[in-house]
């Protein structure tokens, strides 16, 4: 009896995962973003972004991809499959938005090039002030509502509250406590994925996806925009000579985009019509298959295979070793 109570309070705080979404939505995915960045800063070193910088060579080619490539990829996509303005849009929008922060967790995982996916994250996310607004009125322009307008303040907020300053505390505590760095990165890890776990209990139990709503042909298209990307991203990232480690970085940050920008957007479109539904049942359903879709780069990568399906691996060469004469 004595436990009746605190099971009691303890299943009504998990009934309301599925019937406060909003609130879920408002709380625990900063909370997660800020884990999952505070784990990946307590495993980095300065120096470490200095060598991305100054080989910026992966630096410019990932960014070419999501930049250049993934939203002409969605604009093709759409006008052979007739798409229409709701779900193309839709489509178009996923295409736009930067990679997401849990894209760095992933590639840790992976064992992937952290500092690049990181620096990917941080540059595509800062430069979605210029690039969403530019890229969505060259390929969308006929479905913005007139005086569209993106909030950017909101995002410069949200980059500096989520993502940078919980990096670089990880980092400081990285620098200050090194002999603790890795245990603090590991329990900042887990709580990132328990919080990524209610978050997907909550929009699945709350029925915000909903992959029968529209039939089959929204939720396929929508896998295979994704499936295409995890495939050709590996094998053009070797075209442009760059290691494993770098294009399964690049990679995963194209599967895993920052949906929630995506959804802060949805309202723009096509206010009070139906196919207001269409643009946020893409980004919704987007997030809910984008972890699952990146888990062939992600293992591939972590037990020693070429992200790039049928070539042989790319290897990073190892340091040499000096030796004393």
């Amino acid at each position: 009896m004595a436990l009746a109570a605190p099971l009691a309070t303890a299943l009504s705080l998990f009934q309301q995962l599925f019937t406060h979404q909003a609130f879920v939505e408002a709380y625990f995915v900063p909370i997660q973003l800020t884990l999952a960045m505070f784990g990946m800063g307590a495993t980095l070193s300065l120096q470490e972004f200095t060598r991305i910088f100054r080989s910026p060579g992966s630096l410019a080619i990932g960014l070419l991809i999501q930049v250049v490539g993934v939203p002409l990829t969605a604009v093709v996509m759409a006008r052979v499959l007739g798409l229409g303005p709701g779900w193309a849009v839709g489509l178009i929008l996923i295409s736009v938005c930067p990679g997401g922060a849990f894209s760095n967790l992933l590639s840790f995982f992976a064992r992937a090039n952290v500092p690049l996916s990181i620096s990917l994250t941080t540059v595509t996310t800062l430069g979605c002030l210029f690039t969403i607004p530019f890229v969505l009125k060259l390929t969308a322009a006929e479905h913005l509502p007139s005086g569209f307008q993106f909030p950017s303040g909101q995002i410069v907020r949200d980059i500096f509250a989520f993502l940078l300053t919980p990096l670089a505390l990880g980092m400081l505590a990285f620098r200050l406590l090194p002999a603790r760095a890795e245990k603090i990165s590991a329990w900042s890890i887990r709580g990132s994925l328990l919080f990524v776990l209610l978050i997907t209990l909550s929009s699945l139990g709350s029925g915000r996806i909903k992959v029968a709503e529209y039939g089959w042909g929204p939720p396929l298209t929508i896998l295979g925009f994704s499936l295409l990307l995890s495939l050709v991203a590996p094998h053009v990232a070797r075209l442009m000579r760059r290691y494993d480690d770098e294009s399964a970085a690049v990679t995963i940050g194209i599967t895993l985009r920052n949906t929630g920008i995506g959804l802060l957007l949805v309202r723009f479109f096509f206010p009070d019509q139906p196919e207001n539904s269409h643009v946020l049942y893409s980004c919704l359903f987007w997030a809910g298959q984008s972890t699952p879709m990146s888990l062939l780069v992600v293992l591939l990568h972590r037990f020693g295979k070429s992200p790039a399906l049928g070539r042989r691996r790319f290897a990073r060469p190892a340091p040499a070793v000096s030796q004393a004469s």
